[in-house]
């Protein structure tokens, strides 16, 4: 079975206040995005990977000594506008051979890929199968005055993570449909549904965190610390 696996690194960085791309800041002195690139290249389940950069990222994972270094690594494509538009730009590169797609967000570093088989072989019945978490937090929603409104049940209420796995016919069916509806989303799996497709969910890691604020970058850095490197001893 040939199996696919887009890596969404369009981030700029913006929100972080930084001058490079979010996917190629250095935690424990090691770009971001490659930590998700190695765990994909241990993964015996997956064939190849489409890695979708930013105008000029592709230079820059070069200039980074990227490029040769990860050998499932066989496209990279620009990402778009939105989240939805990069990963429908990484899924129409995949190799025509593929029959399933991983979608991983290079902003989640702890990937592993023991993560990425077990999705894989949960897909039976389904459409995809999501990695997710239950919230713990009491949830509040405010007026338009920053007033609370109402408390909201919890229960039942899953936070959704990548890496997400799918059947290719029926996510790329999903964002050819999304295009022509205007359906905007900052899920997959939110696609899939929507064309009636069947998601499995499947208990996710808390410590599968995604770096989206400067404060992020800390706790990444100790639990990327705390875990084995010894792929970079040889470098």
């Amino acid at each position: 079975m040939f199996v696919s696996a887009v890596v969404v690194a369009g981030g700029s960085g913006i929100r972080m206040g930084l001058a490079v791309p979010k996917p190629l800041i250095r935690i424990c002195g090691v770009p971001m995005l490659f930590y998700s690139l190695q765990a994909l290249e241990k993964c015996d389940s997956v064939s190849e990977v489409v890695l979708v950069l930013p105008e000029k990222g592709e230079q820059q994972l070069a200039s980074l000594g990227g490029s040769g270094r990860f050998t499932k690594v066989r496209t990279v494509v620009r990402g778009g506008p939105r989240r939805q538009d990069s990963v429908y730009n990484g899924l129409r590169a995949c190799d025509e051979r593929a029959e399933i797609v991983v979608i991983h967000d290079a902003a989640r570093p702890m990937l592993q890929s023991d993560w990425v088989t077990s999705e894989i072989l949960s897909l039976k019945g389904y459409a995809g199968a999501v990695y997710a978490t239950p919230i713990t937090d009491t949830l509040k929603q405010k007026s338009a005055g920053n007033v609370i409104e109402r408390t909201v049940s919890r229960e039942n209420l899953y936070a959704v993570q990548t890496p997400q796995v799918f059947r290719k016919e029926w996510l790329l069916k999903a964002h050819k449909q999304a295009g022509a509806t205007g359906l905007a989303v900052t899920d997959d799996a939110q696609l899939v549904e929507a064309i009636g497709g069947r998601i499995r969910l499947l208990q996710g890691n808390r410590w599968n965190i995604k770096v989206t604020f400067q404060d992020d970058l800390i706790v990444a850095g100790v639990l990327l610390e705390a875990r084995s490197r010894e792929w970079f001893a040889s470098e």
